[in-house]
């Protein structure tokens, strides 16, 4: 199969596993911290502990799709990129069903070890990023990595929208997972019998160990070219992970949102990014350099963030949604592209992997460490914090400067 056929089997794959992901941020106060829901699961526990488990919940898929992200992507090398493909959405489809089922039950170990599970599989978008290395020739992969993202913004567009009205319509959080996991049966069904195999099966004694996660942070540490770049990468994400793990619960507790109304809320920030990595990003990046750029989107997205417990009605909340999607859309393209910039050509892929597990990181930080600051500061507490840590990012690229950077 050619290179113009698979890449679109790719991008559906994705955007059939992200729409499920996706589907997620709005329910999370229905289940964790809306007592009048009658699908809230904490009965009983303290408002702090309400706040915790709602953090968990997200932490614990980010966090095992970092450990899970280089370690199958390296089987991928060895057994081939269909069979671990095919393995990464059938299990997600599993783990979607059984997520269902604990909502439908109220177990919250069945909720948070399904969600396990599910940064696991999730973390299958390393293996279609080495398939489409595989099919596409050194010059184009930068813009045909652009899939994946482009999969990411349009899935999470799609998948809080699904899960927000699903949920209205049906009168339950759950039915939106038992429907993606029917779209994870479809997924699996298309990768097995459509999908080609795109590397062959390798007979390497290469040594494949799950500490290389860890390990790629020792080696951005050590890397002084460029760990500046990656700090203010992993600070950035960090800070702006503060504010997306926690505003469905905001949503809901400050302004009375809806399960629909929240999905629509999220769906029309994802337009928005969309929207700014077609255009702004476009026309900033032919007129400044990164760093430039850096120094200008950081203390939007900051500010951005921290007025966000002030605003006085919802109204302004979709004011600000150009301005924060901007900024986090020029952070996400500069970054990496400062990245590889600083590192020689033969470790690119490398250095970007690094970047890549670092970023994954914070979806596992983030959401635990805002859960614990809202349960005694508060909301507020948590968009503070996180408008503080990208602050700080800023900071950090005024003092480490990048090497060899354009203006």
């Amino acid at each position: 199969m050619s290179q113009k056929n698979i890449l679109p089997l790719l991008f559906l794959t994705l955007l059939l596993d992200v729409i499920g992901l996706g589907m997620l941020f709005p329910i999370i106060p229905a289940l964790f911290t809306d007592p009048a829901s009658p699908s809230f699961v904490l009965h009983g526990y303290s408002h702090h502990m309400q706040y915790f488990f709602a953090g968990l919940t997200t932490a614990v898929f980010g966090v095992m799709q970092f450990i899970a992200s280089p370690f199958l992507g390296e089987l991928s090398d060895i057994h081939g990129r269909k069979k671990l493909l095919l393995l990464g959405v059938a299990v997600l489809a599993v783990s979607n069903a059984v997520f269902a089922f604990g909502v439908s039950i109220g177990s919250l170990v069945i909720i948070i070890g399904s969600r396990a599970v599910a940064g696991v599989a999730g973390a299958n978008f390393s293996i279609a990023q080495a398939a489409i290395a595989d099919v596409t020739p050194p010059e184009l992969r930068a813009r045909n990595f652009g899939l994946i993202g482009a999969a990411f913004g349009l899935g999470f567009v799609v998948g809080p929208l699904l899960g927000g009205w699903i949920t209205a319509v049906s009168g339950s959080p759950a039915v939106p997972f038992f429907f993606a996991s029917l779209l994870g049966v479809v997924n699996a069904t298309m990768v097995y019998f459509v999908f080609p195999e795109t590397h062959p099966t390798s007979t390497s004694d290469k040594k494949i160990t799950l500490m290389k996660a860890f390990h790629n942070i020792q080696d951005a540490l050590e890397d002084i070219d460029v760990r500046g770049v990656y700090l203010v990468g992993f600070l950035s994400m960090l800070g702006f992970t503060f504010f997306t793990s926690f505003v469905s619960v905001y949503l809901v507790e400050r302004f009375a949102f809806s399960e629909s109304m929240t999905g629509t809320f999220f769906a029309v920030v994802g337009i928005w990014v969309i929207i700014a990595q077609a255009l702004v990003v476009r026309f900033v990046t032919a007129r400044a350099g990164e760093y430039s750029i850096l120094r200008f989107a950081l203390p939007i997205l900051a500010l951005v963030i921290a007025i966000y417990p002030f605003v006085p009605n919802s109204v302004y909340l979709f004011l600000t949604m150009p301005f924060m999607a901007s900024s986090v859309a020029l952070v996400s393209t500069c970054v990496p592209s400062l990245v590889s910039k600083g590192v020689d050509a033969d470790k690119q892929g490398a250095a970007l992997g690094i970047n890549g597990s670092l970023q994954a990181l914070t979806g596992g930080i983030a959401p635990l460490a805002a859960g614990f600051v809202s349960s005694f500061l508060g909301l507020t507490g948590a968009f503070l914090i996180g408008s503080g840590v990208v602050v700080i990012a800023l900071i950090v690229l005024v003092l480490t400067r990048p090497p060899a950077v354009r203006v």
